[in-house]
């Protein structure tokens, strides 16, 4: 307060101009900046909810367009009579096949059965048989080993077996022929065909009904249409005779399939008129491509005829929420996108980073330890859906019944704002969220805070400036002398100690500073030398960082490391030995074994402990973090067998050494009680202890970590798993034989 009242009115103008002027700036800028984050924060906030409510509109009226019309179509009569009459004709096919006197023949050179011979029926002019002819099992098995299986080996694991896939019923087996092996369209066509060459009353109700149906889910976009025996189980019908046509989902290859359990769904509830969902899973039939699946019964009067289906694709889901990929269209900018997200937490629409920036996309994914096996299946899928898994604070909130909106990190671990909510689809649970790069959208911010920031700085130097020059008649007098007090307080003693030339208030106190002065330049020598002694013993007890906390008068000093190495040396034969030889004798040449210890150590900044007994402690890692800590540790301890080793041949003892080393999380306290002493302890300091109990003279045994971290540099010899402790359990050791050879 004294020091205020002898300034002059300028200094204390200026100061309060400063401070005014400047505090003003900043505050006004501060706030400046919160405002505009947070008016462009709930800007684009409501833009995201917009589009997010608009997008889970247009989902939620597809499905429900989807649930009305699989109602309507059950109903339809067409719909019914085909399912009856593909019923009773599939139903008959199951009974003995007859086949005229051609029928069962492949007249081909390549493809010629000769050992198929039909049998006679005596009551019928055509043949009747059991069994399906080889050819046509040969053409079946050529199809899926050559076609199906190559194609569904892309998008799986494992290797498909033809004999898993392949159908064993006989019924199955003769459509799949006339209809899918034997049928002259490409894969991907097989639909085409109206009629199989057959002369069945199968292929003439195909015929009948076939051109219908197919351009029926044309028209309203369905992957397939299916009709099924809702008593078997058998798909009796399907536009695109994929694999699954004429098998069971009872007991069939699929019948584990979700396409089974929405079957499965329908038989436990028949009601009429209640529609079925099953969520998308990857269905082998369609070569592993997600796919989700309506079903409903169909009734003809009261009597539940047969089962309706219809297979979504993901393309008319991708189609919405990507706006047909015109993202930039749809106001989400160049990082905006809205996707969907199953109760499973994976991805129920396609990521559009994986479509605009491949590669940045699997290295974001790669970066957040994604699996390796899922990014390849990204990659080779060309998909997110069912891959990518999304945890996300918006996905958890939303399954948790809440809508909302959050600044997040999303999937690929970028900050995000994040709009979301449940969609409102009955027999599904998948949350929608719309997002944004923060970067994105705050770089109308960084714009503005670059503008603020420049003004500010511009201000602040005019009022700096405009203060200085008014004050600087005032304030010269008062600079010089704090000029030379900073002298003095940096330790500059100058003879004539503190100039100042005029005579007002600060006159006396600039005298008894000199005398202050001459008094301190006479015990700074004596100080100085003082402190150099004290520093040189302080760090031969503690380390040098421990040290310079203590000069600054720190006393609790405590360290801790999630990695350091302790090293720990049994000296066998000391105790022996001292007794063969005088007290100085034997404290002389301990003395000089022990220095060359703490040479060795000092050269490989290692720090030596206080030798106890006969072990030797030393640690790396602890004070100064060091990459190589296990590294050096371990050449000290082949520098302490070598010392050994000399110290026998020079006095003829036979001195042995056990070590002990290993890595791990240890701490440290200085305790500057009336002595200092530098203690350490940990689990990985008592394990380094319990190795040195193990194992014969001249070898260093380490820990697991330690092992892993030196196998390339160090020939290590497996030692037995040893129980070291009930709190350290069972631990496994390395010996260490010599250092590897470099070829």
């Amino acid at each position: 307060m004294l020091g205020l009242r002898q300034l002059k009115i300028k200094s204390k103008v200026t100061i309060v101009l400063l401070i005014v002027s400047l505090g003003s700036v900043g505050a006004i800028s501060f706030l400046t900046w919160k405002r505009a984050e947070t008016i462009l924060t709930q800007r684009i906030f409501l833009q995201l909810t917009s589009v997010r409510a608009s997008k889970s509109a247009e989902i939620e009226s597809y499905f429900e367009f989807m649930y009305a019309q699989m109602k309507t179509l059950a109903e339809d009569r067409m719909i019914i009579a085909a399912m009856v009459e593909f019923d009773r004709a599939f139903t008959n096919l199951e009974e003995p096949i007859t086949l005229d006197e051609d029928q069962g023949r492949d007249n081909s050179p390549e493809n010629s059965d000769p050992g198929f011979i039909p049998e006679e029926d005596e009551e019928n002019p055509e043949t009747a048989v059991t069994e399906i002819p080889s050819a046509w099992q040969e053409a079946i098995r050529n199809y899926y080993s050559e076609e199906f299986l190559p194609r569904l080996a892309q998008n799986i694991d494992g290797e498909p077996i033809v004999e898993i896939y392949k159908p064993q019923e006989r019924v199955a087996q003769y459509l799949q022929y006339h209809y899918i092996a034997n049928n002259p369209k490409p894969v991907g066509q097989k639909d085409e065909l109206m009629q199989a060459d057959d002369n069945s009353e199968y292929s003439k109700i195909h015929a009948l009904y076939h051109p219908p149906l197919r351009n029926l889910i044309k028209e309203f976009g369905y992957y397939d249409l299916f009709l099924i025996d809702p008593d078997t189980g058998h798909i009796i019908y399907s536009v695109y005779k994929e694999t699954d046509f004429a098998t069971s989902l009872t007991d069939g290859p699929y019948a584990n399939s979700n396409f089974a359990a929405v079957v499965n769904a329908v038989r436990k509830n028949p009601e009429p008129a209640a529609v079925q969902i099953v969520d998308f899973a990857r269905y082998r039939p369609s070569y592993g491509a997600p796919a989700a699946f309506f079903a409903t019964p169909i009734y003809d009067g009261s009597q539940q005829v047969g089962i309706l289906a219809a297979q979504l694709p993901v393309d008319r889901i991708n189609n919405v929420l990507t706006g047909n990929r015109n993202w930039q269209n749809e106001g989400l900018g160049e990082t905006g996108e809205v996707y969907l997200v199953g109760s499973d937490y994976l991805m129920r629409s396609v990521s559009r980073f994986l479509i605009e920036d491949r590669t940045g996309y699997l290295e974001a994914l790669e970066n957040l330890g994604i699996p390796e096996e899922t990014i390849e299946d990204i990659q080779r899928l060309d998909t997110s859906i069912l891959l990518q898994t999304v945890k996300t604070e918006g996905v958890l909130a939303a399954f948790q019944g809440e809508e909302g909106t959050k600044i997040i990190d999303d999937y690929r671990g970028i900050p995000v704002l994040s709009s979301y909510n449940l969609v409102d689809i009955k027999g599904v649970n998948w949350v929608i969220l719309a997002e944004m790069d923060l970067a994105e959208a705050y770089a109308p911010l960084d714009n503005l805070k670059q503008y603020i920031l420049t003004l500010s700085v511009v201000l602040a130097l005019i009022v700096t400036s405009i203060a200085l020059f008014s004050a600087n008649s005032l304030v010269k007098p008062i600079s010089l002398l704090i000029e030379d007090s900073r002298k003095i307080a940096g330790g500059n003693f100058q003879e004539g100690g503190l100039k100042y030339l005029a005579r007002d208030e600060l006159s006396s106190l600039v005298e008894s500073f000199n005398e202050v002065i001459r008094k301190l330049k006479d015990q700074k020598d004596l100080v100085t030398a003082k402190e150099q002694e004290n520093q040189k013993l302080l760090h031969r007890i503690v380390p040098e960082s421990v040290g310079e906390r203590l000069r600054i008068g720190d006393r609790k000093i405590t360290q801790a490391t999630e990695q350091a190495t302790v090293l720990v040396a049994e000296i066998e034969g000391l105790t022996r030995l001292s007794k063969q030889w005088s007290i100085e004798e034997y404290a002389e040449i301990l003395h000089g074994l022990i220095n060359g210890f703490n040479e060795a150590a000092e050269k490989l900044d290692v720090l030596p402990l206080t030798s106890v007994g006969e072990l030797y402690f030393a640690v790396c890692g602890l004070a100064v973090p060091r990459l190589d800590h296990a590294k050096r540790v371990m050449d000290l301890s082949l520098e302490i067998l070598d010392g050994v080793r000399g110290f026998n041949h020079k006095y003829g003892c036979d001195l042995g050494v056990r070590i002990g080393i290993a890595s791990g999380k240890m701490m440290a306290a200085a305790i500057d009680g009336k002595y200092l002493n530098y203690y350490i302890w940990g689990k990985t300091f008592v394990l380094a202890e319990h190795l040195i109990r193990y194992g014969p003279r001249g070898t260093i045994r380490v820990t697991e970590d330690v092992y892993d971290s030196l196998k390339d540099l160090y020939i290590f010899e497996v030692s037995e798993e040893r129980e070291i402790s009930p709190e350290l359990g069972r631990v496994k050791t390395w010996q260490i034989d010599r250092k590897k050879e470099r070829s």
